[in-house]
């Protein structure tokens, strides 16, 4: 059954790359997280806390598609490596602004740097991914192995860096971090072999990503589809603690995370027949089904099992979204339209949480359920009616390409 992956990870130099990948990519799952934790820690302050957190979060999502654009045109270890030590060095000196206590706005000025100097290391390895496959079956095995990678790092690392920064240190979590984006890091940027090369700038990669409106589309849809995520990591945890089990909220979102670990396993294990742009259509369609079942949740047990089934949809809807992605981007682009996935699902998940958090205030948990559920709906009929515009036959660079010339030939005397 699972053939797939023995076939894409025995390439040259995959596994290497994708494990090295695994390791980089941790602070997706707990920076953020260990920012509030630190922050709260030493200060006692929730809302301190939260403020430097989004700080982070903002610039992150707002620097990411610059950076890959600047990898896409110089190279990843040329454009990496310094943004990796300078991002090391702003965590550093945000841990010292804390402890001795500096002035507040360098506290935010070294968040927003550790923001800026992420990257997302998901799509440098999504990019090297597309550099040495051959076919479009192995591809999508390949996302569905790096949407697994992620899934591991969002059901172990909060668990990890809440126990290291409450039981050990308060920047244990950031420390966490560090240790592993400078290891794994290291590792990744030395592999030369499976680095795309860089390209130079032509007529026909100017202009931005989201002149092709297949990609602006899907991003749209990411969009709300991080609106779900956002809130229902949020409402678990009202929600658990309305029951007066608070301490097993992460029961709840661990229910989730499995969900979308044994379902992208099981997708990219399968042999599809279907059209990449019908399956997205399909995957969001389920995930809006399971948002709305959230609404029958009365107990623990019930919330989990639903959110298995919303989770079972997850990393099909964002493998999907990747698919396509993949398909419509100019070629000398790719790793800027993945980042703009990761930024867009970014804005959607800080958006859900903010929302959901202030519903959850004014009434109850059960009441901000409703927000990922009319999210989910919005986003799964935004992608079925603009299906057409996904479709790489009609939308990709190259059939755009072939339009454009086809026009013109039409006008030329």
């Amino acid at each position: 059954m699972f053939n797939n992956y023995r076939e894409i990870l025995s390439l040259p130099g995959a596994l290497k790359f994708s494990l090295a990948g695994l390791v980089a990519r941790m602070p997706i799952a707990v920076l953020g997280l260990g920012i509030v934790l630190f922050i709260q820690g030493v200060t006692g302050s929730y809302g301190m806390a939260g403020i430097v957190s989004a700080v982070y979060m903002i610039v992150q999502a707002l620097a990411g598609p610059g950076i890959a654009r600047l990898v896409d045109r110089l190279g990843q270890a040329k454009v990496m490596v310094p943004i990796v030590v300078t991002h090391l060095i702003a965590l550093a000196l945000l841990i010292v602004s804390v402890y001795e206590e500096w002035w507040t706005g360098f506290v935010f000025a070294f968040a927003g740097i550790g923001g800026a100097t992420v990257g997302s290391v998901g799509s440098l390895v999504r990019s090297r991914w597309s550099h040495i496959v051959d076919s479009p079956k192995k591809l999508q095995t390949a996302f569905s192995w790096e949407s697994v990678a992620d899934e591991l790092m969002f059901v172990s690392g909060p668990v990890l860096a809440t126990v290291l920064a409450t039981a050990v240190w308060p920047p244990a979590g950031i420390i966490l971090s560090m240790i592993t984006v400078g290891v794994g890091s290291l590792l990744l940027y030395i592999q030369k072999s499976t680095e795309p090369p860089p390209v130079e700038r032509t007529n026909e990669a100017k202009g931005h990503v989201f002149s092709n409106p297949g990609i602006f589309a899907i991003i749209i849809v990411n969009i709300f589809l991080g609106v779900n995520f956002g809130a229902i990591d949020v409402i678990a945890v009202a929600f658990a603690d309305e029951l007066g089990v608070k301490s097993t909220a992460g029961v709840l979102l661990s229910c989730l995370a499995l969900g979308s670990l044994i379902s992208g396993a099981l997708y990219g294990a399968r042999n599809w027949q279907a059209a990449v742009h019908h399956r997205f259509g399909v995957a969001v369609s389920a995930l809006a089904v399971g948002a709305c079942l959230m609404l029958l949740a009365n107990s623990m047990v019930t919330y989990g099992i639903i959110l298995i089934v919303v989770g079972s949809a997850i990393a099909p809807s964002l493998i999907g979204a990747n698919s396509v992605i993949e398909q419509l981007a100019p070629p000398r682009r790719l790793t800027e339209a993945f980042a703009w996935l990761g930024t867009s699902l970014g804005f959607g998940v800080a958006f859900g949480s903010a929302v959901a958090g202030n519903i959850i205030d004014a009434y109850d948990a059960k009441t901000a359920m409703l927000l990922p559920a009319g999210c989910a709906v919005l986003g799964a009929v935004i992608a079925l009616s603009l299906l057409k515009l996904l479709n790489p036959s009609r939308s990709s660079h190259e059939a755009r390409l072939a339009k454009d010339r086809r026009r013109e030939r039409v006008v030329e005397p």
